[in-house]
C-alpha cells in the first residue's frame, strides 16, 4: 500500500483539474464553438502544440486517451492498469477482421492505445498467431470468423470481440485481488450483458443469440437475462431490482419503450460506474485512486466528445447536457 503514496498524490492533483459538471453545463449553453475549444483547450485538450479546434479534435481526443495511459502506467507498472489498453487491441482486432470480411482495409482508424502495436496486430491476426496473441484474443478471432461465415452479418464480429474483451478484463481484475477493481469489473460487465440483450431484443433475435454473447463473471446470472428475454418492456425492470443497475432498467427501458432510443440507457449505464467508483474518493491513498482516475478521465473524454459533436451537429442545449455522463466529483 505505501509503493501508491506518491502515485496518489499525483493522481488528487490531477483530480482537481477535471472538468465539473457545472463547468459542462457552462459548455452545453455557449454558441462560440472557438470559446468552447479555448476552454477544452486550456483544459489540457491541447496535447503537446496546445492547439484545440475543429479540424483536430478527433486526433486530439485520441492523444489525450494515449497520453492517461502511458501517465498511469509511469506511476504503476500493476498489469491491472491493461485494463484500460485491453479495449484497444481489440478494436483494432474488429477493424482487422472487418476488413476481411468485407474486402476494405482501413489502417487508419486502428488505435495505437493497446498493449499490441497495429502493424504488429495486423501480422498476428492474419497469421491466427497463437504465440503473440493471447488465449481470449485467439479465440476472438476464430470465433468471429465463425459466426461471420454463418450469418453474414458483420456487427457480429463486434458482439464476439467485446465478449472475449471483458473476459479478458476481468481475468486481469480477478488477478489484482483488489475487491474494488474487481467489484467495478462485474458492474461493468452487468451494463454491458444487459445493452447487449436489449439491443438482441430490438433486433428481433431469440435468447439463443443472447446466450451465445452473454459475458460471464459479472454479478447478473445468464438467467435473469433469459426469463426476462420475452417480457414485455415495461415489465422487465423489476427482474433488476437486486442489483445495482435497477434505476439504469427502470428509466433506460422506459425511454426505450418509449421512443426506441438507447440514448437514455447508455448515459445511465456510464452514471451508475461513475457513481461506484467515487467510493474511491474516501481512500486515502492506495490503486483504488488510480483506477478510479483513469475511468474518470476516459469517461470525462467520452463527455467531451459528446459536447462538441452535438454543438456541431446543432443540437439544443438540453438534448446534449441529456447525453453527458456524470462527472467525479
Amino acid at each position: 500500500m505505501t509503493d501508491y503514496i506518491y502515485a496518489t498524490a499525483c493522481i488528487r492533483s490531477m483530480e482537481d483539474k477535471l472538468i465539473k459538471e457545472e463547468q459542462f453545463d457552462q459548455l452545453v449553453e455557449m454558441n462560440n464553438a472557438d470559446d468552447i475549444f479555448k476552454i477544452l483547450e486550456n483544459a489540457g485538450y491541447g496535447g503537446e502544440d496546445g492547439h484545440f479546434d475543429i479540424d483536430n479534435y478527433e486526433k486530439k481526443l485520441g492523444e489525450k486517451s494515449k497520453y492517461l495511459v502511458n501517465y498511469i502506467k509511469e506511476l504503476s507498472d500493476d498489469e491491472v492498469f491493461d485494463i484500460f489498453s485491453i479495449p484497444s487491441d481489440y478494436h483494432n482486432i474488429k477493424v482487422i477482421l472487418k476488413g476481411e470480411a468485407l474486402g476494405l482495409k482501413r489502417p487508419d482508424i486502428l488505435l495505437n492505445t493497446g498493449t499490441v502495436p497495429p502493424s504488429d496486430m495486423v501480422r498476428y491476426v492474419n497469421e491466427r498467431d497463437e504465440i503473440n496473441l493471447t488465449e481470449n484474443m485467439l479465440k476472438a478471432v476464430n470465433d468471429a470468423i465463425d459466426n461471420h461465415a454463418r450469418t453474414k452479418d458483420p456487427q457480429i464480429i463486434d458482439l464476439v470481440c467485446d465478449k472475449y474483451c471483458y473476459i479478458e478484463i476481468s481475468e486481469i481484475a480477478k488477478r489484482s485481488g483488489n475487491d474494488f477493481i474487481e467489484g467495478y469489473i462485474s458492474l461493468l460487465i452487468d451494463t454491458l450483458n444487459f445493452k447487449t440483450c436489449m439491443r438482441a431484443r430490438m433486433m428481433g433475435k431469440e435468447w439463443p443469440f443472447f446466450s451465445e454473447l452473454y459475458i460471464p463473471n459479472g454479478n447478473i446470472d445468464e438467467k435473469v437475462f433469459i426469463d426476462s428475454f420475452d417480457d414485455d418492456l415495461t415489465q422487465i425492470a423489476e427482474r433488476f431490482s437486486p442489483y445495482e443497475i435497477y434505476e439504469v432498467a427502470l428509466k433506460g427501458l422506459a425511454r426505450l419503450d418509449n421512443t426506441g432510443s438507447f440514448t437514455l440507457l447508455e448515459k445511465l449505464c456510464d452514471d451508475v460506474l461513475i457513481k461506484y467508483i467515487r467510493k474511491a474518493g474516501f481512500k486515502t491513498f492506495g490503486i483504488e485512486a488510480l483506477f478510479a482516475y483513469m475511468v474518470s478521465a476516459q469517461m470525462e473524454i467520452k463527455s467531451v466528445r459528446i459536447l462538441i459533436t452535438g454543438k456541431l451537429a446543432g443540437m439544443e442545449p438540453a438534448l446534449i447536457k441529456e447525453r453527458l455522463r456524470l462527472a467525479y466529483e
